[in-house]
């Protein structure tokens, strides 16, 4: 049972780390459309709230 355990926090934590990486590279992706003229300053915004809720559950758990 503990090996299963472990294997369950392992993919976890993993799946965490992926969601925190993804959040990031939105964000950068974001700031990009938004210099770049893609996006508007509220779509901007509005990733980025999203983006910084991943972040903060990500490292918080």
């Amino acid at each position: 049972m503990t090996s299963a355990k472990q294997t369950l926090t392992a993919l976890e934590a993993n799946r965490r780390y992926t969601d925190l990486k993804d959040a990031e590279g939105q964000m950068a992706q974001a700031r990009r459309d938004l210099e770049a003229g893609v996006i508007s300053e509220s779509e901007y915004h509005d990733i980025c709230d999203v983006c910084v809720k991943i972040i903060r559950a990500s490292q918080d758990a």
